[in-house]
């Protein structure tokens, strides 16, 4: 199994920073990747919430996430279908401070036979640094 975790403190709000991700639409701003919404939340669910789909499309290769969970500590999703790589699982934990968010992002995934485990994870652990910093950087410089 492949596992990446990043920790970065960021100068907002849990809600800010959740409804931030959950903006699907705009999540390149964050990723190397497009983002469009197959589906979208249950009802009664915070927008982009539980059960919402995302086609997510990176070089190339398209694939769906489902949110399977979403409030303000926490946002949990998974890859539908086992594709590109099987098991994937995401969590981003928010851990509110006085003027700052701990936003802790962890991916577990199962790489496929074509794929050396050690490379994925680098590229993994790039994504998830890229999209905190980014993330961060937004909300630092207000």
């Amino acid at each position: 199994m492949v596992n990446v975790h990043y920790k970065r403190n960021i100068a907002a709000t849990s809600i800010q920073l959740r409804d931030t991700l959950l903006n699907h639409q705009h999540l390149s701003d964050f990723f190397n990747a497009s983002f469009r919404v197959l589906k979208k939340e249950n009802s009664g669910e915070i927008t982009g919430g539980k059960g919402c789909v995302r086609e997510v499309t990176i070089l190339g290769v398209r694939f769906k996430e489902e949110i399977v969970h979403a409030d303000l500590t926490r946002i949990e999703y998974r890859v539908v279908n086992n594709f590109p790589v099987k098991q994937h699982t995401g969590l981003i934990e928010f851990t509110p401070h006085q003027n700052t968010t701990t936003v802790s992002y962890r991916i577990t995934c199962a790489a496929p036979w074509y794929l050396p485990s050690w490379l994925l994870q680098r590229l993994l652990q790039n994504d998830i640094e890229q999209c905190l910093n980014k993330l961060g950087a937004r909300f630092d410089s207000r």
